[in-house]
Order: C-alpha cells, then structure tokens, then sequence
C-alpha cells in the first residue's frame, strides 16, 4: 500500500455498492440501527474535505440528491443526519483518513420491514450512537433492494 492509500482504498473496488456516481459509491451499512444507514464514499484517497475538487463537490450533490429521495420513497425518511468525522483512522499509530460520509436516515414513526420494526426514539434530537441493529445478509439485501427500486 502507497503513502497515499488506505485500506479502505484497497477495499472499496471489491465492495458491491448500492449504486455509484463517477466519483462515489454508496454502500450499505451492516448496522441498521437506523433503516436505510449508508456510507458514501470518494472512490480516490483523499485525506480531508479540502481536498476535494469541483467535480468531486458536484457529483457528491447528485448522490446526495439521489439518495435521499431514494430514503423518502423506500422507507418515508423524514430528515437525514450526515457526518463526516475520519475519526478511528487516527487511532492507528499512521493515520491514513480517507474522505467519507455516514449517512443515517431519521423517522418520526417507526417503520415495519422484512418482517422487522425499525423505530427512531431520538428522533428530532441527536442520534443515538448506542442505537445499533446488526441484520442478517438476506435483509441487508433487501433494503438495498428496496433503496435501489426507488433510485428513479
């Protein structure tokens, strides 16, 4: 690995994104504690926001636009939280962030799918780094079906 890569450089062409923009993929969390949770992802290392270009800014607001409504029709998101923190890559001795955004869909009513319940108690507030809902492959494929279905 180059001075100028992660492992999230080596990892992000292997993973099977929701869908991708020229710049970005969109991935879908393991942790569901928040239906619809999602990373998006610069496709090139880059280490800080002020790295990215022109380009890389106008496509992410297409991802973001295309997204949320995705969220809105699959689910009935009412708001979306978006972080951008890189924090754990510091905990390692060489720290190689590498840009990225969490991106975790908030509801004002809970939300039945796959047979499960999705509810949001914080909602309005900050959310709930303790909220965490591992699921299992079969329906983590099928919310990212269901985000795909409605990317119009």
């Amino acid at each position: 690995m180059n001075e100028n890569q992660c492992d999230l450089c080596e990892l992000l062409p292997k993973l099977d994104p929701i869908f991708e923009t020229e710049h970005w993929k969109i991935l879908l969390n393991q942790d569901q504690g928040y239906l619809g949770r999602c990373f998006v992802t610069l496709k090139v290392h880059k280490s800080s926001l002020s790295e990215i270009n022109d380009a890389e800014w106008l496509d992410f607001s297409t991802a973001v636009k295309k997204l949320e409504k995705a969220l809105k029709q699959a689910f009935g998101a009412d708001l979306f939280n978006w972080s951008c923190l890189m924090n754990n890559a510091y905990q390692e001795e060489s720290a190689t962030p590498h840009v990225h955004w969490h991106v975790r869909p908030r509801y004002s009513n809970s939300v039945a799918f796959t047979g499960l319940e999705f509810s949001d108690p914080e909602f309005g507030r900050h959310y709930n780094r303790d909220q965490r809902l591992k699921v299992e492959k079969d329906i983590l494929s099928a919310i990212k079906k269901e985000i795909q279905d409605n990317l119009g």
